[in-house]
Formats: C-alpha cells, structure tokens, sequence
C-alpha cells in the first residue's frame, strides 16, 4: 500500500476528530477502491456503512457520544446516557440510549457502541434538545430538566430506584432552575 495514501488517510481522520465519510476520503483524494484497501489491510475499520474510524481507535465514554451521535444523526442523546452525562446518576448503563422521531426509520446499528433506539411522540421528541461540544463536536443531548421529566415518565422501564436518584441529585445540584 502507498504510504501517502495510508498518511492522506490519517490526516483526513485527524482533521474529522477520528471519524470520516467516504466522501470525506474522496473529497481528499482517495478513491473507494483505495479506502477498500485501506479497510483490507487493517489501516481503517468501519464503523457503518460510509464511516470510518483508524483501525484500534477505541473511545472513552464521552467520545463514545460522540460515535453514537454520527451513528444516528438525527437522535438525541436521552434517558440514562443523558443522566449519567449530566453526573445525575452513579450508574453506568451498558448501553446508549438514543431518541428518534417516532416516525422516523430506525437507523441501521454496528454491534458497537451498544445503541437502544427509543421512539418519542412528535411533542415529546422536540422539546429541551440542547447540544453540548465534546471533543469539538457539537451531541444532541436532552438538557437536564427534560431527562428528569423523561425519567419520571419512563420510571418503570428505567426502574423506580434510577429515578429517584436521578431525581433527588438533580435537586440537590446548584445548576437546577
């Protein structure tokens, strides 16, 4: 493999924060065949179809969010993975929770991170979307107030004892309204 196009592909990863578009390589000179290869020889992995990170990339938590949130462009970070964000819970969910319109089509999945879909009524998916900037991009993420309104809500699926807890830290934190 020509080491200016291994280091053209890294450079493109760099300046998109570790994951890139098949456009992307493109738009920098790489052609499909040529990111095929890259993937063959172990250089880069697909995430999904059309995105790529540098192959043995593995995220911390936070930059995690951030993988989730270009896995499902157009969900918003809610539920658990919300309260454990905001530092309102000790629990550490196994999973990402991520919302969608309930008319929206459910977005094709990799194995990793493990991502559960929830689907939200038109009122409730729109209201109290924030974005936060992790490692300069910018996560959907519901803010604090609709994630403790969601996990009332939802306190039977989530379990009442996460509830409570969410609830009783988001009322002792100064930066409650």
């Amino acid at each position: 493999m020509n080491e200016q196009i291994v280091t053209a592909a890294i450079r493109v990863l760099k300046e998109h924060h570790g994951f890139a578009r098949t456009k992307d390589f493109i738009m920098a000179g790489i052609s499909p065949y040529y990111i095929k290869k890259l993937e063959s020889n172990g250089e880069i992995e697909r995430v999904k179809q059309g995105i790529y990170r540098q192959s043995g990339q593995f995220n911390e938590p936070p930059n995690e969010m951030v993988e989730v949130s270009k896995l499902v462009p157009k969900g918003v970070i809610c539920l658990l993975s919300a309260l454990s964000f905001y530092e309102l819970t000790t629990y550490n969910s196994w999973e990402y929770q991520i919302s969608i319109h309930r008319g929206g089509k459910k977005p094709k999945l990799p194995n990793y991170p493990p991502i559960k879909v929830i689907y939200f009524a038109d009122a409730q998916y729109k209201i109290g979307i924030d974005e936060v900037c992790i490692d300069g991009w910018a996560v959907k993420i519901y803010d604090r107030e609709k994630t403790i309104c969601d996990m009332v809500r939802y306190r039977e699926k989530i379990g009442i004892d996460l509830m409570k807890e969410g609830l009783r830290n988001y009322l002792q934190s100064p930066t409650k309204i």
